[in-house]
């Protein structure tokens, strides 16, 4: 994968055209870029709410 697509599949996490695996590959690679001036600050929120629940268990992410 070229970093364009990693980039385009970041901004598309939501996406079901991609599999978890393209998207795991696709955050790793932007991870690794040395500078994210590119990556908007919303496309980053969707990526570490698309990650949560894959790391974490929790039954209501309102719940304080």
């Amino acid at each position: 994968m070229n970093i364009g697509k990693a980039c385009a599949i970041f901004a598309q996490i939501e996406s079901d055209q991609y599999t978890d695996l393209e998207k795991g590959i696709a955050v790793y690679m932007v991870m690794a870029m040395p500078t994210h001036n590119g990556i908007t600050k919303d496309a980053m929120l969707r990526v570490i709410r698309w990650m949560f629940p894959q790391i974490f268990e929790i039954e209501d992410a309102n719940h304080d």
